[in-house]
């Protein structure tokens, strides 16, 4: 993880992340991310530069 934010509207944090594949990033996210007590569920929007 890079950087968390707390926001206001309907998230809570808003979480940056960097990994070296999507699937990478996917596997974080549910290995650390989702295990967080509280955290009932994730949308992951991943930044693609073309």
């Amino acid at each position: 993880m890079i950087q968390a934010e707390d926001v206001t509207g309907p998230y809570d944090v808003i979480v940056r992340a960097q990994a070296d594949t999507v699937d990478e990033l996917g596997r974080m996210v549910v290995a650390k991310v989702q295990q967080v007590d509280g955290i009932t569920r994730t949308l992951t929007c991943p930044v693609v530069h073309l």
